[in-house]
């Protein structure tokens, strides 16, 4: 099974000591499983510590190896919080 990183998109700016701007991306952790939304998917079920959900945009996951498919540093595949939300409010799993 691929080994994937999984990366969070936050919701604000880095700002470097002198003083430019960066979007602030996170790595949250490594999953094995079938593909990158998977992985997301088992990040988000099985967190492996304690995470501010307000604070993350969104969730992607790369796969560890050199692949034709891979380093689309979060183009495609793009997992929502807001939709975790919409997803776990019609069960019983965590709150966001």
């Amino acid at each position: 099974m691929p080994s994937f990183i999984v990366m969070a998109a936050m919701k604000g700016r880095f700002v470097s000591d002198q003083g430019n701007l960066y979007d602030n991306f996170q790595m949250m952790g490594y999953v094995d499983a079938p593909g990158p939304t998977e992985a997301v998917t088992q990040f988000v079920d099985q967190t492996p510590y304690p995470v501010r959900w307000e604070d993350v945009e969104y969730l992607w996951a790369e796969q560890l190896a050199v692949t034709d498919g891979n380093a689309h540093h979060g183009d495609y595949d793009r997992v929502y919080v807001e939709s975790l939300r919409r997803k776990w409010s019609q069960g019983s799993e965590p709150s966001f």
